[in-house]
């Protein structure tokens, strides 16, 4: 294991993730594995330094890559003195990494997953709610969760503009089947997009086991919101006040 210096290079500017006709798109319809690594949380050593934390890394052939884990004691058998260990998202390990520098997660096993600078943005486009031309599925008839509704109430209730919540589940590709949330809402009344802040609370009091997505209803791409709005009962309606 060494820990270089990321290499002080600009890089070329890269498409927006969300263009169905990108390179990245392209890499998602190539590669379903790509779903998994971006749904995936991993362990990372960190070092704080003069310069701002350091990661550790590994040359894998010519492309130096920060290492992740996903087994505890793996980690803490090549944890170097200094480090401390933490778990993140691989997107959000991604989005910290200089664009120059890979990634290899599990370094020990025998088939180590690896991504490359140039897979990078597939990943982070992979990891967005709905990617595009990714296969989604939405459960119909919705999923309530009493206990996450209960404990979410409270805050959606304190929140002006929102108009109805719906909760069902969802699955992209082969990634984890979620939770999700779907907030109609008025977007010229100010905070009332603070629902996911409301329903991550919930979910914190709770112990909620299950991963969970939040999302403006106008957010759905278009092509599946009407699963949502015709076929998940709601499971808040705001009552119209009493003039």
């Amino acid at each position: 294991m060494v820990t270089p210096q990321p290499p002080d290079s600009a890089g070329a500017p890269r498409p927006v993730p969300g263009d169905p006709e990108s390179p990245e798109a392209l890499e998602m319809a190539l590669n379903p594995l790509i779903f998994r690594i971006a749904d995936s949380f991993v362990l990372i050593g960190v070092k704080d330094t003069e310069n701002g934390p350091e990661l550790m890394y590994a040359d894998v052939g010519d492309q130096v890559c920060a290492v992740a884990y996903t087994d505890p004691e793996e980690i803490r058998r090549d944890l170097p003195a200094g480090y401390h260990l933490y778990q993140i998202t691989v997107p959000k390990l991604l989005e910290r990494l200089h664009p120059a520098i890979g990634l290899i997660i599990g370094p020990h096993a025998e088939s180590p997953l690896t991504v490359m600078p140039w897979e990078r943005d597939a990943v982070l486009a992979a990891a967005l709610p709905f990617p595009p031309g990714a296969p989604v599925r939405i459960k119909k008839r919705g999923d309530r969760q009493p206990k996450l509704m209960a404990a979410a109430l409270p805050g959606i209730e304190a929140i002006d503009g929102v108009r109805a919540v719906y909760v069902t589940r969802y699955q992209v590709a082969d990634a984890r089947e979620k939770i999700l949330v779907a907030y109609d809402h008025d977007p010229d009344v100010p905070g009332s997009d603070s629902v996911a802040d409301a329903f991550i609370a919930a979910a914190a009091q709770i112990n909620l086991a299950d991963p969970m997505q939040v999302v403006a209803l106008a957010d759905i791409p278009e092509s599946l919101r009407p699963t949502v709005e015709k076929t998940v009962p709601p499971s808040y309606v705001r009552k119209a006040k009493r003039r």
